[in-house]
């Protein structure tokens, strides 16, 4: 999955968010994410911009000229177990006639997708699919629930900012909610293959606790997530949700 990111916002720093696969452009807080999905191929990705309405028909128009009609979006529903929501599929109208996005799901808001929500893009057609997504970076004080209580879940980060997921006490990273037990899974879209998980041993800001470990990975701030990038999570929290909190500003 290759990722370019334009931020118009003077205050983003490029040495925060633009990486060898993610480039920041600086001048105000409206932008846009560019990610390529491989052909025939999977990746998990999220929305990492905000609109008035996340309808993926909003933010994630496809091409109408029946080259990308092969694509379908899976959003994970972790209540009950467990499951994948009934997949989105886009559908063309006709060249120079638009496109659409549905489903059959008869869930609640089955065309939402809000940042830190992730989810798997598939694409089903023999070339890459470009997918961009337009809107606004997330600022000020928020909260990304994360089921808990052994639930699992795919989450991403709320703002378009490439880090190590981290812990709450790990400065420049994405500061993660991390306890004791909690297990993650980052799936490679160059191999179409997961990646060995990571898994946070002991409690965030105590010595001797507070670190990521994988068998492949020794990096004890946790795996490195992409800008619009998504991630797996089994959390421990004994409670109904964790909230994922960020105070952020691009001034």
């Amino acid at each position: 999955m290759r990722t370019k990111t334009l931020v118009l916002t003077a205050a983003i720093s490029a040495a925060a968010l633009a990486t060898s696969m993610a480039q920041v452009f600086s001048v105000n807080a409206v932008g846009y994410v560019k990610v390529t999905v491989p052909a025939n191929g999977l990746a998990l990705i999220a929305n990492p911009l905000n609109q008035p309405n996340n309808d993926v028909n909003l933010i994630l128009p496809l091409k109408d000229d029946g080259s990308q009609d092969n694509s379908l979006i899976f959003r994970f529903d972790s209540t009950g177990g467990g499951r994948y929501r009934d997949a989105i599929s886009w559908n063309t109208i006709g060249p120079g006639m638009g496109g659409f996005w549905s489903t059959f799901d008869t869930g609640a808001n089955p065309l939402i997708l809000n940042p830190g929500e992730g989810f798997f893009f598939q694409n089903l057609n023999a070339g890459a699919v470009d997918l961009t997504f337009v809107g606004e970076v997330m600022q000020g004080n928020l909260s990304n629930p994360i089921p808990a209580n052994g639930a699992l879940s795919i989450r991403s980060s709320q703002v378009p900012q490439q880090g190590a997921l981290g812990d709450p006490g790990a400065a420049g990273t994405l500061l993660f909610p991390a306890t004791d037990g909690d297990t993650v899974y980052v799936f490679d879209p160059t191999i179409q293959m997961y990646k060995d998980a990571y898994t946070y041993n002991g409690t965030a800001g105590v010595i001797g606790g507070g670190f990521w470990s994988s068998a492949s990975d020794p990096s004890a701030t946790g795996p490195v997530i992409p800008v619009a990038g998504s991630f797996f999570v089994i959390k421990q929290d004994a409670t109904a949700s964790a909230p994922w909190t960020r105070t952020f500003s691009v001034n």
